[in-house]
């Protein structure tokens, strides 16, 4: 799947750092994805941009996400509008930023570290 990068949130987990992704696809459908420890150390982030994204599409509370396997930015295209100017080639793509939240937290507890029951508490 093809899709322009808007925005990332980083989160802390036991295993690592995971990343929450929202994207728009070339029809101008916006899209989520998720990004676990393990896939984001082999396929990193590389800044604003389109990428090509491989992965499974899951369906949590009618929305569909995409949990991702792996992920390339894609080249730009040099503006030929400045082919006689060689560093203005890229310019406008330079310019593009990325939306990064990042949560300076220790992770959440998982359920056995902090005692949780096992069963449905009583109302």
């Amino acid at each position: 799947m093809l899709g322009c990068l808007i925005s990332r949130k980083q989160v802390l987990t036991v295993r690592g750092t995971m990343c929450f992704g929202t994207w728009v696809d070339f029809e101008g459908t916006y899209f989520d994805t998720v990004h676990f420890p393990d896939n984001l150390l082999q396929f990193p982030f590389q800044g604003g941009g389109c990428y090509l994204l491989l992965g499974t599409v899951e369906v949590d509370y009618h929305f569909p996400t995409l949990t991702i396997f792996k992920m390339a930015k894609l080249p730009f295209v040099p503006d030929p509008r400045y082919s006689d100017a060689k560093d203005y080639q890229f310019l406008t793509q330079q310019r593009i930023k990325e939306d990064v939240s990042n949560i300076s937290r220790d992770p959440y507890p998982r359920a056995h570290e902090i005692n949780l029951p096992r069963y449905k508490m009583r109302e």
